[in-house]
């Protein structure tokens, strides 16, 4: 390195220090380009280190997120887990990420900044007093120029420019050793200032690389235990890829082992004892094909199982799951012969049929036999999750209505050693005990499990299918094991039945319309004869003609009324033979009798103008029909409207088939409709029918009433209750500004007050949208609701109390 520019030289201003300064500028030059230099090639530095930062953690994360992949590798323990160890090398990363990061901020503090500082400083200060230098150092030779060229003959302006002189050589000296002080600090502090930063940048390196080696001297077992593991899992590869060099043959084992499972199950009804065979009926699944519901019902080829009673299906490249049959309890499977197509077999539900084909006879076969198993597998189920025992009281009430018992005769009715039934047992001996009900009331299938609530008939799975699918306005219905009954359901179908309801609606088949259906019949079939016979309505007969029946001899009629039973009249069949075998007649006359025919002789009561009867026969005529009405009369609605006075079901659902409306007002009556004439004779059964069929709670007679109003004034608490959960008006009020709770506090009736007051505070909360825990009194309400049905069905003599 030069030595420094001498002062003496610098007062003395000679050739050699002009030199010797060209020579140190030259140098400060030489050094601030290349500590610039050195300072943006750093800066490069530090920008791509923060880009290797970021891609190196990049990297990390890609290493984390191969790791997840691995989250549940089972093969090793959880040390030696392939997710662990990559775990654990990109913590490793990341700690040396954090080393060269604080590795770049070090570089940036001693390197850029401090240079920086020295160039901006140090630098731009000497170059400022060279400015200045300059400067005085042109006006000390304009100074020297200007006393040269004084002329003898002025001494003023000899004096002047002596003094001018003498003042800018003392300024200049000042200047020069100020300038050259400036270049001499600066030229000592270069050496140190460079070296300092440098030193500070290599005690960073030396301090990253440290702990680099810290870290991995850590590390290094770890990796030998990891390269240990790569190994033996590289050799356990070996062996399991020669293993499966043998996988052809898995191709013969899986078809030798269908034929088995096909030869030792097929069609077997009994749960299996293995609880691996179990497993593997429940878990049916494979390829079937399936037929499009669009236009052009092409077949498609679908990954189907049998999932938790489900049947579902899904495509081979999606992952979503549709579910073809949602409850395999409400459904049935048989073989399809008549078709084109081979191992083809249809699975049946209340509202659709499905046709599926299998790939070969083996694989169909299969198919059958584990959804029939997962079918009866769910009916079980079911059956075991429902009440064990029907309650005693309960028990009572069921076979009271079933057997006409009184209840304290139920424990002479059933034996000590005989099990108690369940509610869906007590409910089918019920419905079958009706004539023709145990089997279906349009096919003739055998132990239906299915009815149509409002036209009091039973049907199998899948003619009720087809009933579902004309829409409920036609038919309502529902299942008799799956589903919930209320008393007054169980009311209307014992008291119709399929006998009575086919002599309506069959009473004159014409198969040239439609082919009768039989249990055989496929569903084109079964789906043209229940149209025809409910909705086209082809085999019932017309109402005869008054014109042309028996000669004009009979000239008036009436509805034949169905007999109330009561516990007393039960417990005198008992005492009386001769009583029992009357009553008995009378008894199926109330739950089966026939509906009236051409003749009219079942049901209607008939007045002949030529034949008389005697008066007694007269008088007992009188008392067990309506009031008689002339022959012109016999329509649809009045025969309705009657029927609904007499309590007579049978002859209600008649009076449908021929067309009747169900809300029609007899303007002969206080504009009543059929539902008022129910309601006055309390019947629960009557109110119930009509309700199934679309009778409206809204209409008024000419009092203002409303069937809750009426059903209130005669203190029928079994019928305000049903009117009530149907959501029945409280606030109507009658041409008195009454409404049926004002009625029931004037009669004195605790237990109307008491539905009607609960119902509304009901009505309030949902209103209201009640925010404490609605749930606990909706159910308050259900449960009240569920109690005064029970008993207004069973026992209801106990709610004639004020």
């Amino acid at each position: 390195m030069k030595p420094a520019v001498d002062f003496k030289e610098c007062l003395k201003d000679s050739p050699k220090f002009r030199a010797s300064l060209e020579e140190a500028e030259s140098d400060i030059e030489a050094l601030e380009a290349r500590l610039e230099r050195l300072v943006k090639l750093c800066t490069t530095m530090i920008e791509t280190g923060k880009n290797f930062n970021n891609a190196t953690g990049g990297f990390i994360t890609g290493v984390r997120d191969l790791a997840s992949y691995f989250h549940d590798d089972n093969l090793v323990s959880d040390d030696s887990k392939v997710s662990a160890s990559l775990n654990r090398f990109a913590h490793a990363m990341t700690e040396m990420l954090k080393y060269f990061t604080i590795l770049m901020d070090q570089a940036h503090r001693s390197v850029c900044k401090n240079l920086n500082n020295f160039i901006k400083n140090d630098i731009k200060k000497a170059k400022e007093t060279k400015k200045h230098f300059e400067k005085i150092s042109d006006d000390m030779d304009n100074a020297l120029l200007r006393n040269a060229q004084a002329l003898k003959s002025k001494p003023q302006e000899c004096e002047e420019s002596h003094n001018t002189l003498t003042a800018m050589r003392s300024c200049f000296a000042h200047t020069s050793l100020d300038y050259v002080f400036q270049i001499n600090v600066l030229h000592s502090k270069k050496r140190f200032e460079v070296l300092d930063t440098m030193l500070s940048f290599m005690h960073a390196q030396n301090t990253f690389f440290h702990q680099g080696d810290d870290l991995f001297s850590d590390l290094e077992k770890y990796m030998k235990d990891v390269a240990t593991q790569v190994e033996e899992l590289s050799s356990k590869a070996k062996v399991e890829r020669k293993e499966m060099e043998e996988r052809h043959t898995l191709v013969q084992k899986m078809t030798d082992s269908r034929e088995e499972k096909v030869k030792s199950t097929f069609y077997t009804e009994e749960i299996p004892e293995n609880s691996a065979q179990q497993e593997e009926s429940d878990k049916m699944e494979g390829y079937l094909f399936k037929r499009t519901t669009n236009a052009f019902r092409t077949w498609v080829r679908r990954w189907f199982s049998i999932e938790t009673r489900q049947l579902v299906y899904r495509k081979r490249s999606k992952d979503s799951q549709t579910v073809m049959e949602d409850d395999l309890r409400l459904c049935s499977i048989k073989p399809i012969m008549d078709t084109d197509r081979r191992f083809c077999f249809e699975v049946l539900s209340p509202t659709r049929s499905h046709v599926l084909q299998a790939d070969s006879d083996t694989q169909c076969l299969l198919w059958i036999n584990s959804i029939q198993f997962s079918i009866n597998k769910a009916y079980r189920e079911t059956l075991n999750a429902q009440d064990s025992v029907v309650s005693d009281e309960e028990g009572l009430d069921n076979n009271a209505v079933l057997n006409g018992a009184a209840s304290n005769d139920v424990s002479a009715m059933r034996s000590p050693l005989q099990p108690k039934q369940t509610k869906v047992q007590v409910r089918m001996e019920q419905l079958f005990s009706v004539p023709g009900n145990d089997r279906c009331c349009d096919c003739g299938s055998p132990e239906p499990r299915w009815a149509s609530i409002n036209l009091g008939i039973t049907l199998c799975i899948e003619c009720s299918g087809i009933h579902r699918s004309f829409g409920v306005h036609l038919s309502k219905v529902r299942s008799i094991t799956l589903d919930a009954w209320e008393p007054e359901l169980i009311k209307v179908m014992v008291e119709i039945g399929n006998e009575a309801v086919n002599r309506v609606f069959e009473a004159k088949v014409d198969e040239s319309v439609a082919k009768r259906a039989t249990a055989e019949s496929n569903r084109t079939i079964r789906e043209a004869w229940i149209r025809a016979k409910y909705v086209q309505k082809a085999f019932v007969n017309h109402l005869p003609d008054t014109k042309t029946t028996a000669g004009n001899k009979i000239r008036s009629w009436s509805v034949r009324k169905k007999t109330r039973k009561s516990p007393a009249r039960s417990a005198a069949k008992e005492d009386s033979k001769e009583d029992s075998k009357e009553d008995s007649v009378s008894d199926s006359e109330d739950v089966t009798s026939g509906l009236m025919e051409v003749s009219f002789s079942t049901e209607l009561g008939l007045e002949s103008s030529e034949e008389s009867a005697t008066e007694a026969d007269e008088v007992e005529d009188r008392r067990s029909t309506t009031s008689w009405e002339d022959m012109s009369k016999l329509d649809p609605n009045l025969l309705l409207y009657k029927a609904a006075e007499a309590r007579n079901l049978p002859v209600m659902a008649e009076a449908l088939a021929h067309g009747a409306d169900i809300n029609w007002l007899n303007k002969d009556d206080e504009m009543k409709s059929p539902i008022f004439k129910a309601v006055e004779t309390g019947s629960l059964a009557a109110c119930e029918f009509l309700l199934l069929n679309g009778a409206k709670l809204d209409k008024k007679d000419s009092q203002g009433q409303t069937p809750l109003h009426l059903a209130t004034v005669h203190g029928h608490t079994g019928q305000v209750c049903q009117f009530l959960k149907r959501g029945a008006n409280q606030k109507a009020q009658d041409n008195n500004g009454k409404d049926p709770l004002a009625i029931a506090i004037a009669n004195a009736n605790a237990d109307i007050v008491t539905l009607l007051r609960l119902a509304k505070l009901n009505e309030e909360m949902k209103d209201d949208a009640y925010s404490g825990n609605p749930g606990d009194e909706s159910s308050t309400f259900n449960d009240v609701f569920r109690d005064f049905t029970n008993m207004a069905s069973n026992n209801p003599e106990k709610l004639k109390r004020k």
